[in-house]
């Protein structure tokens, strides 16, 4: 009688074990389809990439295109010894009725979602590596899009890194993903602090 409860406490066991990998697993897939980054997740981020991008690619200046990613922009730029100065574009919907937000001492480019414009100063920076952020990557086309004009302006390619926080699988398959990022999302269904993923 005792061999064969302690055979089923042994058998109760091995089940309990393989249920706790099995329900790991499940737990890991949940929070790679989390809903929402909150203010630590975006520190966190900061203090990994930064460390990897210090490493590899010290920033002299940081171009983001709007508010969202320059929220993210100045967590990194506070990781780097000599902060580098962030650059703050504006972008609107292209279907936006009060259009793009021009002003002389930028430059405008277009994606298929945004009209971007970016102030020229960064173009001082042009010697030095420049360091692209935003706070998400869908598509890849405006960070495709600003590395072209960039080049264009007389940057250097090899000069030109980019970064962001998340960045969808459809970006890294048309290979238009930053090269740095910290988090990879199936969709763009979920929220940062600051709103919806967009």
């Amino acid at each position: 009688m005792d061999r064969w409860l302690g055979i089923g406490g042994f058998v109760t066991g091995i089940v309990g074990l393989v249920l706790t990998v099995y329900y790991a697993r499940e737990a890991k897939q949940l929070n790679q389809m989390r809903k929402r980054l909150e203010w630590p997740d975006l520190q966190a981020a900061a203090n990994d990439l930064g460390r990897k991008i210090k490493s590899e690619f010290p920033p002299t200046a940081i171009v983001t295109p709007g508010l969202p990613g320059a929220t993210f922009a100045n967590l990194l730029a506070a990781e780097f010894d000599n902060q580098p100065p962030v650059f703050v574009g504006t972008r609107t919907w292209r279907d936006d009725p009060h259009g793009p937000v021009e002003s002389s001492g930028s430059f405008l480019f277009e994606t298929t979602k945004w009209l971007v414009t970016i102030p020229e100063a960064v173009l001082a920076y042009r010697s030095g590596n420049i360091l692209i952020v935003d706070d998400f990557v869908m598509s890849g086309d405006f960070l495709a899009g600003l590395r072209a004009r960039l080049v264009d302006e007389g940057v250097a390619a090899d000069r030109i890194r980019a970064a962001s926080v998340a960045v969808t699988r459809v970006a890294r398959k048309n290979h238009k993903s930053p090269d740095y990022y910290w988090w990879l999302a199936d969709s763009d269904d979920f929220f940062f602090p600051w709103g919806r993923a967009r």
